[in-house]
């Protein structure tokens, strides 16, 4: 997996956990899309930089089970993916 993709595949995750409403418009019941996606980019942001941290603190250790990891160093490829949400 890229990072291109897995930060498209975080932030999609995310949408169903956020809201689009600005001000007052929940009294209208009208959500706004960019306020979805502006979200769901900061909860995938804050999940990145916490694996980044926990990364930091094990030294960048590989992990058995990530088969898309194996190849690359893990900072570099969660600093690629925190890129990449912002790019969106």
């Amino acid at each position: 997996m890229t990072p291109q993709e897995k930060a498209n595949e975080l932030t999609e995750k995310f949408k169903d956990y956020v809201h689009g409403y600005v001000g007052s418009s929940m009294l209208t019941n009208t959500e706004y899309p960019e306020q979805i996606i502006k979200q769901a980019k900061r909860c995938a942001t804050i999940a990145v930089d916490e694996i980044l941290k926990l990364e930091c603190l094990l030294g960048g250790s590989k992990y058995p089970n990530d088969l898309y990891l194996k190849t690359t160093n893990h900072l570099e490829f969660w600093n690629e993916v925190k890129t990449e949400i912002e790019k969106l």
